[in-house]
């Protein structure tokens, strides 16, 4: 069924992209003078790290959300009340690539209506890249239009993925995915944003991604980026609804014509 968004959908858009602008002035304020010294690690977990720029962020988003809504964040922000609205929220997803001056980070903002994908931006102020959708009107990149990729095949295909943080505790830590995609694509690039990599497959710039052990936060816009971009987000069993999208953990995202063969590669152990 077709949906076409109303005036008052389009100016939450807009409302949404303020605060990740926002967000991203506050986090460019910490750039720089932050390192990973100055970093947390959540649980004791020695590569998942949390900054006072992350919880800042987070709380400027919070705080200037509807209070109506409901919010889910990354560093720990909750709101629910059962409210018809949901904002899904990382306020800096590529903590590691800030505290070392890599420019490839982002704030990701999701919103989920009527239990639909609403809205979504993702917003990489060191880069100057604005990734906006909202549902039935199209992706773009800094106000322009942007399609997914034309890539036929993976041989192809420049691909992207990540790798957990607990991945030396873990069985299924990527690493025999990262081979099978690695031997069949034309190269396969590990960036570290995993909202950031989705933006990139919806313009064009990566043919396809796919993460393991991901949350909501990491995943809701960018997924939507995708979709509206004209591409195919799954999980791994091909399920495209949205409760596989954000609890399955597991996702595929491309351009539609390399994802099945994708996913083949994924599930298939002899297809190096």
């Amino acid at each position: 069924m077709s949906f076409t968004p109303n005036e008052s959908q389009r100016s939450l858009l807009q409302l949404a992209v303020g605060h990740a602008e926002a967000a991203g002035d506050l986090l460019l304020s910490y750039y720089g003078r932050l390192r990973r010294e100055h970093a947390e690690r959540k649980g004791g977990r020695q590569r998942d790290l949390v900054t006072k720029a992350d919880r800042e962020a987070e709380k400027l988003l919070v705080d200037r959300i509807p209070g109506l809504d409901d919010v889910l964040g990354e560093e720990g922000s909750l709101r629910s009340t059962g409210a018809d609205r949901l904002w899904v929220i990382d306020p800096l997803d590529g903590t590691v690539n800030y505290l070392h001056g890599i420019p490839f980070w982002a704030v990701s903002i999701a919103i989920i209506e009527g239990g639909e994908l609403l809205a979504g931006i993702v917003h990489a102020p060191k880069l100057n890249q604005t990734f906006t959708a909202l549902r039935g009107d199209g992706c773009r990149l800094n106000g322009d239009t942007v399609r997914v990729s034309e890539a036929a095949s993976i041989g192809e295909a420049i691909m992207a993925t990540g790798f957990a943080y607990n991945r030396n505790e873990i069985p299924d830590n990527n690493l025999d995915n990262w081979a099978r995609i690695a031997l069949a694509a034309a190269g396969v690039r590990r960036m570290g944003a995993a909202a950031l990599d989705l933006a990139y497959a919806a313009c064009g710039r990566l043919d396809g991604f796919w993460e393991l052990h991901l949350s909501p936060w990491d995943v809701a816009a960018g997924t939507l980026l995708v979709r509206e971009a004209g591409g195919r987000v799954s999980d791994f069993s091909g399920a495209e609804d949205l409760d596989a999208i954000l609890e399955g953990r597991n996702i595929i995202a491309s351009n539609g014509r390399i994802h099945e063969e994708i996913r083949f590669r994924l599930s298939t152990p002899e297809a190096i």
